[in-house]
């Protein structure tokens, strides 16, 4: 099991030569218009400390031809530099979420196509209750799966798991994400067996619920935050925080969850009791039988 972590400015400081990961993956830019300051550093504290390195993208692009002058800014932030890990679109922004499916696709396509052609592994990013539930990679030219399923185990095939936002490592007085290999291919490009253009998967985007946990009013934790971003997905409240028009889980089963819970049930043919178990998880993610 090979376990990293993904890191931007706000991490500004991070002893990456202290850190006891298997490999990192930093932020790169935002849109078209901000590159990280701590990118350069970052990269170059990788290297010395002889961790595979990635980076990611955070998009605002909401056409494909935004989505391709990102990527086309992003190359040209990298300079030629190598990206053992790959380059990610990270895809979370609310109005990329409410696009069609064909045109959320298409977006993620051409910015993996330009990266592919530039000589790089290209990757997406995104929550499997929101991104990963409404496409599925063998839309996508089959790019590198990296899902945030905080608290819960994937239930998708994918290269990369996002695991939590609280981990917490030697070299760094913070809470961090915390990333888990979990496919072959991957864990080749970990150990440099792999290249820039390494062979796709099977990322078919097929989903299993195995272990997951019945969620009650009185929960919390990372289990009640992936419950709130699939709910999120579709519109309703959680009781979180809005920030910058969305909002962010909570991770507290409160009353306004308990509500959404059960008036989602209502709406897909479930008892309304508010208590999340396997079939509400299952109409969540669109997963059938």
């Amino acid at each position: 099991m090979m376990k990293g972590i993904d890191i931007s400015s706000w991490q500004r400081g991070i002893d990456l030569a202290a850190l006891k990961t298997d490999f990192v993956i930093c932020k790169l830019s935002e849109g078209c218009t901000w590159a990280d300051p701590c990118f350069d550093g970052f990269y170059d504290a990788a290297l010395a400390a002889a961790l595979p390195v990635g980076a990611y993208v955070y998009s605002r692009a909401a056409s494909s031809d935004r989505s391709k002058a990102e990527a086309e800014k992003a190359l040209s932030l990298l300079a030629g530099r190598k990206l053992p890990l790959g380059l990610y679109l990270d895809v979370e922004d609310r109005a990329q979420l409410a696009l069609p499916r064909a045109a959320l696709a298409d977006v993620i396509r051409v910015f993996c196509s330009t990266v592919r052609a530039a000589g790089y592994t290209a990757g997406v990013y995104g929550s499997a209750g929101q991104l990963w539930a409404k496409v599925k990679p063998a839309e996508l030219g089959e790019p590198l799966v990296w899902v945030a399923s905080w608290g819960a185990k994937p239930r998708m095939d994918c290269d990369l798991w996002q695991y939590s936002d609280r981990e917490r490592l030697p070299g760094f007085d913070g809470r961090l994400d915390g990333d888990e290999s979990v496919s072959a291919r991957f864990g080749d490009l970990i150990r440099g067996d792999g290249t820039q253009d390494a062979p796709a998967q099977d990322a078919s985007g097929s989903f299993t619920l195995t272990g997951v946990p019945l969620l009650r009013a009185g929960d919390a934790g990372d289990a009640v935050k992936a419950l709130q971003g699939e709910l999120i997905a579709f519109g309703y409240r959680c009781g979180g925080r809005i920030v910058g028009g969305a909002e962010i889980p909570d991770g507290i089963f409160g009353t306004q969850t308990r509500a959404s819970v059960a008036a989602f049930q209502r709406a897909h043919g479930l008892a309304g009791d508010g208590v999340a178990g396997r079939d509400t998880r299952a109409a969540l993610l669109g997963i059938k039988g």
